[in-house]
């Protein structure tokens, strides 16, 4: 008697767990014929932190671009992949073992890393078909005055102060980053002030490019790692126009052209055919 209970009991959580796991794998959304769960919504959910409706329609912008992408034949293999790894390792003046061993001592994949690679490179090859007829250049007049409006954007400190940590170990460095108030071993640290003219253009541009309270990304600095804290940009001029033209074409050109995408992927969401199957 007591078996057969036992084996009631057994049935009944294997029923219910059966159950479980099949209304997890269920499909939640159909996006254009597009399946999405409430797995995936759940995990996307948990994983970013971000409420229920804002996972659901970030999943459903996520089908609608991959619908794009096969519309428009576009893909990205295994020999892209190495080849941007291989572009990005030469643009830091090392090779791409050296970078593979510079990434997993600051924790990071490989396998995850060249996925982001890749969903990068589809990104690109996608927001160029898009844009490659919704944008015309833009007259001197035009960039005059997105410089005039935004000329704090095209401006040099004369001097920026920092904290800079210095550390052998990059994921010493990563610690620090997440609490700066904690005492890491062989980390160390000093206050800087560094003038601009005559830093290197990397560097200089790594530093006017990190907000004031945030800290670069870690570098490799003589055989260590090195991060900056920003503090202080220190009587900042703009530059003169002729001077930065071209960085304000730039600056003006990805303005238009996000402007161009988001207004291209609005309208696939709004004709969009979405059916709700249950309830996330």
């Amino acid at each position: 008697m007591r078996k057969k209970i036992t084996l009631l009991i057994c049935s009944t959580i294997f029923a219910a767990t059966t159950a479980t796991a099949g209304l997890v794998d269920a499909v939640s959304i159909v996006v254009n014929d597009q399946p999405i769960t409430l797995y995936e919504i759940y995990k996307t959910e948990k994983s970013l932190g971000i409420p229920k409706t804002k996972a659901v329609e970030l999943l459903i912008k996520k089908r609608i671009k991959e619908e794009e992408l096969s519309r428009l034949g576009i893909s990205v293999d295994d020999f892209d992949v190495n080849d941007e790894i291989e572009r990005i390792a030469r643009q830091n003046g090392i090779d791409s073992l050296k970078m593979r061993s510079i990434l997993a001592e600051q924790g990071v994949d490989w396998e995850a890393y060249k996925k982001k690679i890749r969903e990068k490179l589809l990104q690109e090859r996608l927001y160029r078909r898009i844009l490659s007829t919704k944008i015309q250049s833009p007259s001197d007049e035009t960039l005059k005055e997105y410089y005039r409006l935004h000329s704090a954007d095209f401006s040099i400190p004369e001097k920026i102060e920092v904290i800079q940590y210095s550390a052998p170990d990059a994921k010493a460095l990563q610690k620090i980053i997440s609490n700066p108030l904690a005492a890491v071993p062989g980390v160390s640290q000093k206050a800087e002030t560094i003038e601009t003219e005559g830093l290197k253009p990397e560097l200089l541009y790594l530093l006017t490019q990190t907000p004031k309270g945030k800290f670069t990304r870690i570098i490799p600095a003589g055989g260590a790692f090195v991060t900056f804290l920003v503090q202080e940009f220190v009587n900042p001029k703009p530059l003169p126009f002729e001077k930065v033209k071209e960085k304000v074409f730039a600056r003006w050109m990805e303005q238009k052209q996000q402007e161009a995408i988001e207004s291209h992927f609005e309208k696939l969401r709004a004709a969009a055919n979405v059916k709700v199957l249950r309830t996330p």
